[in-house]
This record gives C-alpha cells, structure tokens and sequence, in this order.
C-alpha cells in the first residue's frame, strides 16, 4: 500500500536500494572461557583466508635471508651424507679394481704364452746339454791304450811319428818343423800332426795330417761325408777334383792351383774306422791339380801305412 502523501516506498528485496540481511551475530562465549567455534557465514559472502600456522622455532624472515641462511641446509651440513657417497665411490672403485685383477689373474691362468716360454727353455737347456755332452773333451782317455781287435787304426800319442817327408825333398829346401796335437772326444780319438818348411813368417811348404779315429767304420764314413761336403760347399774358391786319387776305401779332393803364389789340395781319405785330411800347401812349386794330387796321394798312403804297421 502507498503510504501517507501519495509515493511509493522502498520494499524490501526490491530495486537498487534493497539492502543486505544483518549478519548473524556471534554467540557470546559460554561460562568457563571456553570460546565456540565460529559458525559459517551465511550465504553469498566470502570467507577470510585462514592463515598458514606459524613455526614457533622459526621467526619469519626475508626471501633472500631465507633462502642463503644456514639454518637451511638441516642436517646435510655436517658432511655426513658427503662422506657416505664418498664411501660409495670408494666401495664402487676397490670392486672395479678388484674384478680387473680378477680378469688378470684369468688371463695369465689362461694364457699359453708362458707355457710355450717354458718348453722353449727346457728344449734349449736339453740342446745345449747334448752339444756339450757330444763335444766335450775326456781327459780321462789317451792314446796308445788297448784298442779294439776288430778295428784298423788305434789312437796314438805321437801322430808325427807316421809321417814320410821324402817325397817332399824334391819341391821344397831344408827340413821340417814338426808339431803335434792329440785329444780325446766324446765321438773319436782326433791327432793333428803339423809340418812347416822354412820359417813361420816365411814358409815355402805346409804339410798337415788331420785325422780322427772312431769306434767304427761307419761312423768314420758319415764322417767323411760330411767334412768333404763342407768343404766343397765352402764360398772359398775350391775347385772339386774329378779324378780324385785313389787311396783307402774311400777319397776325394779339392784343389786351388795359382800359377804363382801358394797352390793348395786337400785329399779325404775314409779307410776303416779313421778320417784323414791331407793338406798340402806349396809355394812356387810348378805343380799343376794332377801332380798336386799324386804328391797328395803318395803322402797319405806311407802315412796310413806305418800306422797300422805302429
């Protein structure tokens, strides 16, 4: 209805002047100071925020102050975790250290490259054994002992003492020097006999008889063979004889003749159980390899001679 003078009045909850209902009010607090809890605001206003709870060991500070404060590193600042992660690396590079000499040690167990260096060894001891064993000298031997019935040549003391020098009296002036050499081997009784004409520094003729008794014929063969065919094999200018001079059971010869100078001949001979090497060398003699070889060969002859007559 309009009130009293003919104009309208405000109606509640009509029109830009309506105004808000009244907030509820608060409930006094009970007897005994004991405070209710608030009670939600009505409908359609906004509620305060509720604060964060404060840290009573903390005192709110600045950003910066905060953030580099040591207060903020906790229990990180006393280096005990650093230490454990070191200890970690530590525990992580003694077992890496430890598998690798594991793998080493597996290698070495494994590997035959020690093996092979071994064998190499104890077949170069063996070797160098045998060598000596074959080659070294016996003093407890000697010439003129009692030799075997059933062979040719003994050994002898005096090599020297079978040697013929009168068809070397018509090539060369004067006497001879002798010398002599013996000695016991483990492969045979080996005796040099050395004829030197004129002096050391200036000899016109050298004469040697090489031989070497063995405890058999075939020995004595194989023996000749090799000697011959190293000598004949040599790089030096040897010239092999074909026609070689026909003494003992089996011979051969090599020759250097000069025109002037030193001509040399060799004649092997294998007759029974000895090797004999004749060596003849002569200076200015006129000698071609034919007479060469007759003188070497008439030589060799008396030489074997008067020893199986000794």
């Amino acid at each position: 209805m309009p009130a009293a003078g003919g104009r309208p009045g405000p109606q509640a909850g009509r029109g830009p002047d309506r105004q808000r209902p009244p907030a509820s009010p608060q409930p006094a607090p009970r007897a005994g100071g004991v405070p209710q809890p608030p009670q939600p605001p009505a409908y359609g206003a906004q509620s305060p925020p509720t604060p964060a709870p404060a840290d009573p060991e903390r005192a709110p500070e600045p950003f910066e102050e905060a953030a580099f404060s040591d207060a903020g590193q906790g229990d990180w600042g006393d280096g005990q975790e650093t230490t454990a992660i070191g200890r970690l690396g530590e525990v992580s590079r003694s077992r890496r250290r430890s598998d690798f000499q594991k793998k080493r040690s597996r290698a070495r167990k494994s590997s035959p490259i020690p093996k092979i260096i071994a064998v190499v060894v104890v077949l170069g001891l063996l070797g160098a054994a045998g060598w000596w064993w074959f080659n070294r000298d016996d003093s407890t031997g000697g010439g003129d002992e009692a030799a075997d019935p059933n062979l040719e040549y003994a050994a002898s003391e005096e090599p020297c003492s079978f040697v013929d020098a009168a068809p070397m009296a018509d090539y060369v002036d004067g006497e001879a020097e002798p010398s002599a050499e013996t000695r016991d081997r483990q492969r045979g009784w080996e005796q040099l006999c050395s004829m030197t004409y004129g002096s050391a520094e200036s000899s016109t003729a050298l004469l040697e008889f090489e031989s070497t008794v063995f405890e058999s014929d075939a020995k004595a063969g194989v023996n000749f063979d090799l000697g011959y065919g190293q000598v004949s094999e040599s790089e030096e200018t040897w010239a092999v004889v074909d026609s070689a001079p026909d003494v003992g059971d089996q011979s051969a010869a090599v020759a250097r003749v000069v025109d002037e100078g030193t001509s040399n001949y060799q004649l092997h001979v294998q007759d029974g159980n000895v090797y004999l090497v004749v060596r003849l060398s002569i200076v200015d003699s006129g000698l071609d390899e034919a007479g060469l070889g007759e003188l070497s060969a008439e030589l060799a002859d008396s030489y074997l001679s008067a020893w199986r007559d000794s």
